[in-house]
């Protein structure tokens, strides 16, 4: 499953416009003109006028990614847009839609034009930096959003960014690859990091003298807490916020054993043991359903770790996803899908440790994977796409699915492990 879709270039059109420019070779290019067919996804075009060309790459990057167009990609080479819109000569070369962005004071007009409808479909303002740098790039991704919603009704997830680790450190991404950042500054080892829902706070595990804490951290001030239960001394591993952010499962591993514990972080108090492993198994890696009603989680219970679910206050424990045969090995890191729909997982197969996702529809669980060693996945918002790290090419770095479409794309490319990756929420607020 490592198909990539092939980007449509604007080549033979530019050739009849007479405009300047060659463009450069590329691998997997269908030349977008004369001998163009239009797809299963519709085509878009995104043209912006001189002085936003890094809102435009990024605006028509976002719609790529998205994987519900096929995107007609302009050469930089080629004038930037004058004067009105020729929409009959993009809907002449099978575009259906068409997005025009033009500077105003503080910021960008963006227009969707429905070339199929003849009407513009969304017109909107935004105060967007037309550099493109920074933090400031989340209004852009924001903007593209907006577009994917108005085409297609469903939210997109541009503006999203993805926490993972690297060596000792926390570290946050854009879900375009750009805007890599270092987030934890404490003196310990960082680990499993986890988004709070409303993607204001992060949650990870700070590895220092001998004893690993829950550090709650807000991302914009900067502010750090210790979560209560959490500092006695073990490894306070794998945290997770509930779907309303007032509380947190953690799993504390000591001497007799690793366990999950249920705190409230909304009180910073009352923290509650849910499972009764001992030393005869660990049960950990808790993960809440979008209802906030049951919890999957790992456990060694039976041998080998399998996934489990519970309800939330750790009644009727019961095995989901039992091995299937000889050549299955044990589960690891269960994450629910936002539409409660799937758990996503890895497993150790006969060819390797692979991605694997349970479909509570059919009962069954689907490997997704198979090229080198694939690991610790999450979700995207859209419950569509899935972020994991993968061997397949230089070291271990991040890799984005697209379950329907099964293209692939690579997120980091990174000195070291890029490992436990966690894809936040829609971010709406402010953001650091």
């Amino acid at each position: 499953m490592t198909a990539v879709r092939p980007r449509f270039t604007l080549l033979a059109l530019v050739a009849c416009l007479g405009l300047a420019g060659p463009l450069a070779a590329q691998q997997d290019v269908v030349r977008l003109g004369i001998t163009y067919r239009a797809g299963a996804r519709p085509g878009i075009i995104v043209l912006a006028t001189a002085g936003l060309d890094s809102v435009r790459k990024i605006v028509e990057r976002d719609l790529d990614y998205s994987d519900r167009f096929e995107v007609a990609v302009v050469a930089d080479s080629v004038a930037p847009l004058s004067g009105e819109l020729n929409l009959g000569l993009w809907r002449q070369y099978g575009l259906a839609w068409a997005v025009e962005l033009r500077p105003v004071i503080g910021g960008v007009e963006a227009r969707l034009h429905d070339l199929g409808g003849d009407r513009v479909a969304l017109q909107v303002q935004r105060g967007v930096d037309p550099a493109g740098s920074g933090p400031q790039r989340m209004g852009i991704h924001r903007l593209s959003d907006e577009i994917v919603t108005a085409v297609t009704g469903d939210p997109g997830i541009a503006a999203t960014r993805v926490l993972f680790v690297n060596g000792d450190a926390i570290w946050m991404i854009d879900s375009d690859g750009a805007n890599l950042t270092r987030v934890s500054r404490g003196t310990g080892k960082a680990m499993s990091p986890a988004w709070a829902p409303d993607g204001s706070r992060i949650a990870f595990m700070e590895l220092r003298d001998y004893a690993g804490p829950i550090i709650l951290q807000n991302l914009v001030t900067g502010t750090r807490q210790t979560v209560p239960g959490t500092s006695g001394g073990g490894n306070a591993l794998t945290p997770t916020f509930s779907p309303d952010g007032r509380e947190m499962l953690f799993a504390p591993s000591t001497e007799g054993g690793t366990d999950i514990s249920r705190v409230d972080i909304q009180r910073m108090c009352c923290v509650a043991r849910l499972t009764v492993g001992g030393k005869l198994a660990d049960n950990l890696n808790p993960a809440y359903s979008p209802d906030g009603r049951r919890v999957a989680f790992e456990s060694t219970r039976s041998g080998r770790n399998q996934i489990y679910v519970m309800d939330a206050d750790g009644a009727n424990q019961r095995a989901l996803v039992p091995f299937d045969g000889a050549s299955t090995g044990p589960s690891f890191a269960p994450v629910w899908s936002p539409d409660g729909q799937r758990i996503a997982f890895h497993r150790d197969i006969a060819d390797g440790r692979q991605i694997m996702v349970f479909d509570f529809g059919t009962g069954r669980a689907t490997a997704l994977t198979s090229l080198g060693r694939n690991e610790d996945p999450s979700w995207a918002p859209d419950s569509r796409h899935l972020i994991f790290r993968s061997t397949r090419e230089r070291g271990e770095q991040l890799w984005i699915l697209d379950l329907e479409s099964a293209r692939i794309r690579q997120l980091t490319n990174m000195n070291g492990a890029a490992r436990m990756p966690a894809w936040s929420p829609r971010l709406t607020g402010p953001v650091s």
